[in-house]
């Protein structure tokens, strides 16, 4: 098995450079770091490519924040203006997740979408790529080396064995080919930059809407600048305080319980094409064929139970969207609806795991009981797609520099957190443990399946708008109702309509 499976903000990609829109500035190119006058703009903003109605542009960040006058790389930026300047509530930064998802890209989207018109109005929406990223110098790494097979859910000693030989080639690989920005890509250096774009922004507090890994920016942003936020809202949360064993634990179960979801939906929907079937039934017939090897797809190619897990594990971002195709393809005995996931960067790996550590899986013994912890949370769906999350940084040698610890808060705002009950890539547990760390927190329930409220609760999204614009937060306890698939339609069934990120 290739490359890493899918990831958070939704799933996973690996390796292939892509560079998009702007050009991605080389390391020590970019002008030395000033900082602006107070309520002053400092940014040389230009209209972006194709959208006259938007500003883009490159700021000058330091490649380590150690030594801020040291060498100094390029953040690729964009803002879209409040369309309604006389009510305007000031900037709002968003990210989309990830790790490795385009801020650029995201500020760029929701500022063309009626959706997110309450934010449109009232703010100025600004997105950055995260150093290391998309345009922000993205890390790309040798392709033959990350496209050796290997097995992200190791069941035999030598499996073991040659991950960590893969994970240690990967990390001396990317390191060589990007120099000292490789070592300093953790999500502190990026909350630093985020606050250094606030300051050239010419602005003394801001606002903040993040989803997924997005959500964890969030929380390290509270740590270090809380007094710097006029509100926040993180979607959909990260918990950057556990270890391997409730990591994986949460994980499997969060995906059981959203795919035990999708079969009662199928129970109760006469337009599922799986509707009067026994769905559990049938996946454990899919699954175990898959694992046997006697599994193909309509072309005559074996399926295999990683690519039969995540082509369910996909589906479960967003229901509205897959779980029709989903039915269909199970239907089919596995012949896939969505195309597969495809290579493409290595900024995800080299992220994670410089904000991750896993010091209890340190033999092949300690990680065949996290294997068995995770088959027993789950025993239909068996892992969760993130179980790479903990094998891919096994054998890794790249430097920690964020390792996980519990929130440290003191001045902050209000905080509005939202999970769905059965969030298939950020478990409700995280948010609730989560909430705990933040004094100031509310947490809204989404009581359906999904990942990101935002997109798949009105009602959630209503509480964030209300929340963002007005400083109105929900009262504590509040629920939202579960919204579910109704009818197909031609975008619930496309290959589109499987997210790009992870977390």
């Amino acid at each position: 098995m290739a490359g890493l499976p899918v990831r958070h903000g939704w799933p996973m990609v690996l390796l292939r450079r892509v560079l998009v829109g702007l050009a991605v500035l080389a390391l020590g190119v970019v002008p030395s770091i000033a900082p602006a006058a107070a309520g002053v703009d400092s940014v040389q903003w230009q209209a972006c490519a194709g959208r006259p109605d938007a500003d883009c542009a490159t700021v000058s960040i330091p490649v380590d924040w150690n030594r801020p006058g040291g060498a100094s790389t390029g953040m690729a930026i964009a803002r879209h203006k409040a369309s309604k300047p006389l009510q305007r509530k000031g900037v709002l930064f968003v990210n989309p997740g990830g790790p490795s998802g385009s801020g650029v890209d995201y500020a760029l989207s929701i500022s063309a979408n009626p959706r997110y018109q309450a934010l449109i109005d009232d703010f100025d929406i600004v997105g950055f790529d995260p150093r290391g990223t998309n345009r922000s110098s993205d890390i790309a790494c040798d392709q033959s080396i990350l496209d050796e097979p290997v097995e992200w859910v190791p069941a035999t000693r030598t499996q073991y064995r040659d991950l960590l030989a893969h994970n240690d080639r990967v990390a001396d690989n990317c390191k060589a080919l990007n120099g000292k920005l490789f070592d300093h890509v953790d999500t502190v250096s990026v909350v630093r930059d985020m606050d250094l774009l606030r300051r050239d922004l010419g602005e003394s507090k801001v606002n903040y809407f993040g989803v997924s890994y997005g959500t964890q920016i969030g929380q390290q942003y509270l740590e270090l600048f809380g007094d710097r936020l006029r509100a926040i809202a993180i979607d959909s949360n990260m918990d950057h305080s556990i270890g391997a064993t409730r990591y994986e634990a949460t994980a499997a179960l969060a995906f059981e319980n959203s795919f035990k979801d999708f079969a009662a939906w199928c129970a109760r929907t006469a337009s599922c094409s799986l509707h009067g079937q026994d769905v559990l039934a049938l996946w454990d017939s899919l699954y175990a064929k898959a694992s046997a090897g006697t599994l193909v797809d309509s072309t005559g190619k074996a399926v295999s139970a990683d690519e039969l897990r995540d082509l369910a594990f996909e589906a479960m971002y967003h229901p509205a969207r897959a779980w029709f195709g989903l039915a269909d393809s199970l239907k089919k005995l596995g012949t896939p609806a969505f195309a597969p996931v495809t290579t493409e960067d290595n900024s995800y790996q080299a992220i994670w795991c410089s904000d991750w550590t896993w010091p209890t899986v340190n033999s092949y013994h300690a990680l065949a009981d996290l294997r068995s912890v995770s088959e027993a949370a789950a025993p239909h769906t068996h892992f969760s797609d993130f179980f790479s999350d903990v094998t891919s940084c096994l054998g890794w040698t790249g430097p920690l520099n964020n390792p996980q610890h519990a929130l440290r808060i003191r001045n902050a705002p209000p905080v509005l957190m939202t999970n769905g009950i059965h969030d298939i890539a950020t478990p409700y547990e995280w948010a609730t443990n989560v909430a705990k760390q933040i004094p100031t927190a509310t947490l809204l329930t989404y009581d359906g399946t999904g990942h990101g409220d935002y997109s798949n609760s009105l009602c959630a999204r209503d509480a964030i708008d209300a929340y963002l614009v007005d400083l109105k937060l929900p009262a504590r306890g509040t629920h939202c109702p579960a919204e579910w698939p109704t009818a197909p339609t031609a975008g619930s069934v496309a290959p589109s309509a499987v997210p790009e990120l992870r977390h």
